[in-house]
């Protein structure tokens, strides 16, 4: 099979700075693409792409088809990377996968980006008129297909590159909102003769909060209120700063505080036993976890938060729901709903909890909503709610899925996965835009997607590619 510049593609997305909020270069190199291979091309206000491609012959009159992905990436480095955001990514193969040294790679959705890429490059294959659609901040809110104008798109057939399980069809996903809480931060003077601490939890192995919220791993920002809750009620700390996640989205892998205490070895004893038990707790899912303190320089004139406001934010920590809430109960082993708490952060103002609701059922939803609002008003907080995107309800008659199966059982000699997922789409927000697209959802196998060892399987990304050049060959009618 001719891959054609795949991977080549590949490469050059990842040398290009993309994190959400920051699609300007790579819309541009989208539209320099366009206009060097005489495509049409427009772009909007959000650096939303679009470029349409005439049908080959014979497919000139075919209905258009639709091939979506988002340019935006997860950018997270790990602990001991240098790596500046700015520079390329410096890309890894290795035992046929592809990573990136020291920080998440971007095949969600770089590689989905690349296998549009690759077809419009490519003047050998046969296919309809295509639009190949590429949506910013998918990552952070979807804000890019929000933004998207309903007389966009003439096709009424797409097909989303941006799911990470090679021979399984998604059909159907989650709708999700994002909660953002608001504690004021009020301030007193901390005891004189306490001594400072920085309370510090590494080695979790986070993850995407939605289709990793099952896999049991460990919430850092729960873990940090559970270690700060027992501190304060055992032996009265006082905290002056407190931090965990990088990401709404994405489980958090880290938490720390800095924090005063009056009996140190206590503390140090406290540590080592929540060391022990979340090593027990999670010797399956985040084998390296660990726990640590380590003194830290006290400040002059050390300002502390005041207890009331301490107990206001542990409350929330350890009450807020988090990770799976509900099963599906018509399909098999699907997460119905859940919450992350991905974010925490404390400054001179306020202290802000980040979570991310989903389900594939409206109604828990906002009972979820409801839920963080009564809590949000008991801890004297306020509460804000942003990025509300809708689900993507499975549709029974759906011929572009009967001919992507038809293609899959000819390439592959087997009956394909046929799926629902607990993440958000942006095919959600296409069907409430478009409500006659047909739809599904596909792409090569990805691993650990927003973390920094995030890897794509390379003859994965080859057979998909195939897969999808010989499904536009027979959408001829």
């Amino acid at each position: 099979m001719d891959n054609g510049n795949l991977f080549s593609f590949f490469r050059r997305i990842t040398e290009i700075p993309r994190d959400s909020g920051d699609e300007k270069e790579i819309a541009e190199y989208l539209l320099s693409f366009a206009k060097e291979r005489g495509l049409e091309a427009v772009t909007d206000e959000v650096h939303n792409v679009v470029i349409r491609k005439p049908g080959t012959s014979g497919y000139e009159e075919a209905p258009a088809v639709v091939l979506q992905s988002h340019s935006d990436m997860v950018y997270i480095k790990s602990d001991d990377s240098s790596h500046d955001y700015q520079s390329p990514l410096k890309v890894v193969e290795k035992d046929g996968f592809l990573s990136a040294e020291g920080t998440s790679l971007g095949a969600d959705n770089g590689i989905g980006m690349a296998m549009t890429l690759a077809i419009l490059d490519n003047a050998d294959l046969s296919h309809p008129p295509l639009e190949a659609l590429f949506t910013t901040d998918e990552e952070t809110g979807m804000d890019g297909v929000n933004h998207l104008s309903p007389f966009w798109l003439k096709g009424r057939r797409m097909i989303n590159l941006d799911s990470e399980w090679e021979g399984i069809y998604t059909v159907g996903c989650a709708g999700g909102v994002t909660p953002v809480l608001r504690r004021k931060a009020e301030w007193e003077d901390a005891p004189s003769d306490w001594q400072c601490f920085r309370l510090m939890l590494r080695g979790l192995s986070g993850g995407h909060s939605g289709v990793e919220i099952d896999k049991g791993r460990g919430n850092a920002i729960r873990m940090l209120a559970r270690v700060l809750y027992a501190a304060e009620t055992r032996l009265g700390i006082c905290v002056s700063t407190m931090s965990g996640g990088s990401k709404g989205n994405a489980i958090p892998d880290y938490g720390e505080a800095v924090l005063l205490v009056e009996n140190a070895d206590a503390l140090k004893k406290l540590t080592e036993e929540f060391d022990t038990a979340f090593r027990d707790e999670l010797s399956a899912s985040d084998k390296n976890v660990r726990l640590s303190l380590e003194p830290w320089n006290r400040e002059e004139n050390c300002r502390v938060l005041t207890a009331e406001v301490l107990q206001d934010i542990l409350m929330l920590l350890l009450n807020l729901p988090v990770n799976v809430q509900t099963m599906s109960m018509h399909l098999k082993d699907l997460v119905e709903s859940s919450n992350n708490i991905g974010i925490l952060r404390c400054d001179e103002n306020e202290i802000t909890i980040t979570c991310s609701i989903r389900s594939s059922v409206r109604s828990l939803k906002e009972m979820m909503c409801n839920q963080m609002v009564a809590l949000a008003h008991g801890a004297h907080a306020e509460i804000g709610f942003s990025s509300d995107y809708p689900e993507w309800a499975f549709c029974e008659d759906s011929p572009l899925r009967d001919k992507a199966v038809e293609v899959h059982k000819k390439i592959y000699g087997k009956e394909p996965g046929i799926i629902s997922i607990h993440a958000g789409l942006e095919c959600g927000f296409f069907k409430e835009k478009y409500p006659d697209m047909d739809m599904i959802s596909t792409g090569p196998n990805l691993f650990d997607v927003h973390t920094p060892q995030e890897k794509l399987e390379i003859a994965s990304a080859q057979r998909v590619y195939r897969w999808l050049t010989e499904l536009l060959a027979e959408l001829k009618d």
